[in-house]
């Protein structure tokens, strides 16, 4: 009788347990990270009154006979489900979706939670203000890599990015194939065909001894007016001919005053031209030291002070001798031309360049007339301008048109039209190692060549030491073939103030990220669309990303990342221990912990400006109290029923 009320109150009491355990779910529903508990009963058991018997003539078996002793709590398990998320708008809050817990410690006992509710300190430590723990993780290193030991997270506030030197420019975007709107350079009923002024010479290469400030003044005469400039040599020694030619013609590119009225040329006799773009009686051209004590003309081959003038051309003139042709016709070459008459009735051809037997304008003329038809081609001698006359009356023919273009056969051949070169300008910002600020001007002219243009860029609006200068050239389908400097280097920049020189590759190629130059009837639209140097910058924001990567935003506009909060995993997380304020300790239980990063070593993800919430479902919890009431009321029941019967017993001897 004794045993039912001992049986009795083992119900009791773990009903009891179950409802601690119910009541502390309940009580943590809003609690962040909190993992519910469940708790599950076993029998105890007591007495074996038979253990049954065998079978035997003719008799079954007799079942063994046992009395319990009530019920005890089998286990108290964690409900280690994923909770709900709930955004809250502050950066250093986190929540994990999936496995996985964050790691604090004080610096000697180690801890894991769910719940993400830090922030920084003063001193940029990362922690859970509620109990001053530090988040665990690894902190970057000056190449962009993790330190490999787990240790706390500080990120200081007054970090700086330092300031990075620009190594690279990459350059998109189009260069309008139609130059200034007027199509492919032409000859027309317009041009004026004529001599250039040239001066030639025998240059050196070297050209160190000079200063910075020596250079050539340029004097053009056309007309009676005069047009003065001066180029700057830079102070150096160049490798060939092309690459001081290159560097001449890239100085009168930039030349507000001079461009595309004058240009340098290397010839087969190894000699430098320097030629007016135009030809006529009334061309001059003369040249003189910029600084009388740097003799840079005769530096050139020039000679000093020396005045040349052109003339119009006659029908015996070479094509390759006239101004209006840029870079030498060669054997082969192509010039088609059309045109109308008078009547309105078209003609056009093609006259095909020959060395030695087809190359003089006289020779392109006759062409023109046959295809014409009953007339005679010639030069008016006092414009140099294209002129027919009929056969037989000898008359003039007026109001007929005429347009002739080339057909580049990829020789590098290019004849001037009418209008001037066409030129398009970008500009951006590039930094030395100081964090500096530089303007970089890449200026793209162009040339008389289909399909090239030449470009130069300028810092500061100074010239660069080397690589200021190249081509761009482009396939027919208006897309890039070569992109270089003529020296085939980087541009280099010398700073003053003891700043070591810049030195830029400028790329124009397509990558994976961002398109190159192309050549299309489209409006010109260079820019530079990436460079890799930036000033110095202060820490502004830190974000925190989904695989736990800091990542810091400077002023600048740089980001870094700082450092990466780690996630450690358990073979059995159901394991660990309840260490309170939302904490769990390592058991044997739970095994060892896998720590490393979010998304990688750890499958679950880390999301900022979120909290996980309790996984307290309180519909269950609610069934759950209910029925641990009623096992709790029916235990205490059979306590007071056995009492009752004890009482009974008692009276029996009354």
């Amino acid at each position: 009788m004794i045993e039912s009320i001992y049986t009795g109150i083992t119900g009791v009491q773990s009903h009891q347990t179950r409802m601690n355990v119910i009541g502390n779910n309940i009580a943590n529903v809003n609690t962040s990270g909190f993992k519910s508990a469940r708790v599950t009963f076993a029998d105890v058991m007591g007495r074996t009154l038979s253990e049954g018997a065998a079978a035997r003539d003719g008799v079954a078996p007799t079942n063994p006979r046992q009395a319990g002793l009530g019920v005890r709590v089998s286990s108290i398990d964690l409900d280690m489900s994923q909770g709900s998320s709930q955004n809250t708008g502050i950066d250093t809050d986190l929540s994990i979706e999936g496995d996985g817990f964050f790691v604090v410690s004080d610096g000697q006992t180690t801890s894991y939670t769910r719940d993400g509710s830090f922030l920084f300190d003063k001193t940029g430590k990362l922690i859970d203000p509620g109990t001053g723990l530090v988040v665990q993780g690894n902190l970057s290193q000056d190449d962009g890599t993790f330190k490999s030991e787990t240790e706390n997270l500080v990120i200081p506030l007054d970090r700086e990015s330092k300031a990075q030197a620009t190594t690279a420019i990459h350059l998109s975007g189009n260069l309008d194939v139609s130059g200034d709107g007027q199509g492919e350079p032409v000859w027309s009923t317009d041009t004026s065909f004529g001599l250039p002024a040239s001066l030639a010479g025998n240059a050196s290469l070297d050209f160190t001894a000079f200063t910075s400030g020596a250079g050539l003044k340029v004097t053009i005469g056309k007309g009676g007016q005069i047009t003065e400039s001066t180029l700057s040599v830079p102070p150096r020694t160049f490798p060939d001919r092309l690459a001081l030619v290159a560097e001449l013609n890239a100085q009168i590119n930039v030349n507000g005053t001079l461009q595309g009225k004058v240009l340098f040329k290397a010839d087969d006799l190894g000699q430098i031209i320097l030629r007016t773009t135009e030809g006529g009686e009334k061309i001059e051209l003369s040249v003189d030291n910029a600084d009388p004590n740097a003799n840079v003309v005769a530096a050139l081959g020039l000679a000093p002070q020396a005045r040349t003038a052109g003339l119009n051309a006659s029908d015996t003139s070479l094509l390759n001798d006239l101004a209006n042709v840029g870079q030498h016709l060669t054997s082969g070459d192509v010039l088609r031309f059309s045109g109308t008459k008078p009547s309105g009735e078209r003609f056009d051809g093609i006259f095909t360049f020959t060395e030695g037997t087809n190359d003089t304008l006289d020779d392109l003329l006759q062409v023109v007339a046959s295809a014409y038809g009953g007339v005679r081609a010639g030069l008016d001698t006092d414009t140099g301008k294209l002129i027919l006359t009929n056969e037989i009356s000898g008359d003039r023919v007026v109001g007929f048109d005429l347009n002739l273009s080339l057909l580049d056969t990829g020789n590098g051949s290019g004849i001037f039209g009418d209008n001037p070169p066409f030129s398009y300008s970008t500009n951006t910002q590039i930094y030395d190692n100081k964090g500096d600020v530089h303007s970089l001007t890449v200026n793209f002219i162009k040339g008389t060549v289909a399909n090239e243009w030449t470009w130069v860029a300028t810092v500061d609006g100074l010239n660069p030491q080397a690589g200021n200068n190249g081509k761009a050239v482009f396939h027919e389908d208006g897309t890039l073939r070569t992109f270089q400097s003529s020296d085939k280097s980087a541009l280099v920049f010398e700073n003053s103030g003891g700043t070591p020189a810049l030195r830029v590759d400028i790329a124009a190629g397509g990558t994976e990220r961002l398109g190159g130059l192309t050549q299309v009837v489209a409006p010109s639209s260079v820019s530079v669309r990436d460079q890799d140097g930036h000033a110095s910058g202060r820490l502004i924001e830190v974000n925190i990303e989904d695989d736990g990567n800091i990542r810091g935003l400077f002023s600048n506009g740089e980001s870094q990342v700082l450092g990466r909060v780690l996630l450690a995993s358990f073979t059995n997380p159901e394991g660990l221990k309840r260490g309170g304020a939302n904490l769990f300790t390592q058991t044997e239980a739970s095994g060892q912990p896998v720590v490393g990063a979010a998304g990688s070593t750890v499958s679950g993800r880390v999301r900022a400006g979120s909290l996980e919430m309790s996984n307290v479902d309180l519909a269950d919890e609610f069934v759950s109290m209910m029925v641990t009431q009623r096992g709790f009321q029916a235990s205490a029941r059979s306590i007071t029923t056995s009492d009752e019967l004890l009482s009974e017993l008692v009276n029996l001897k009354r």
